[in-house]
């Protein structure tokens, strides 16, 4: 499971992480798929809003293709 992924899940879906990050749920649909990377200060967000269950660094660095789990 990707960063993403993982992110995804806390949230219970793609509405809620964008509602919780302030961002469009397209944004979270790029990230999700690789299209574009999570900018540094919403990876930090995500990683104070989920108490570090997902890292900045995680986000941050994570490849752009999907796990195959």
């Amino acid at each position: 499971m990707t960063p993403i992924e993982k992110l995804v899940n806390f949230f219970g879906g793609q509405a809620k992480t964008a509602a919780a990050l302030g961002v469009t749920q397209a944004a979270v649909s790029y990230w999700f798929n690789g299209t574009h990377r999570m900018n540094a200060s919403k990876a930090f967000l995500a990683e104070e809003l989920t108490g570090g269950s997902v890292t900045a660094r995680e986000l941050c660095t994570q490849s752009n293709r999907k796990s195959a789990a």
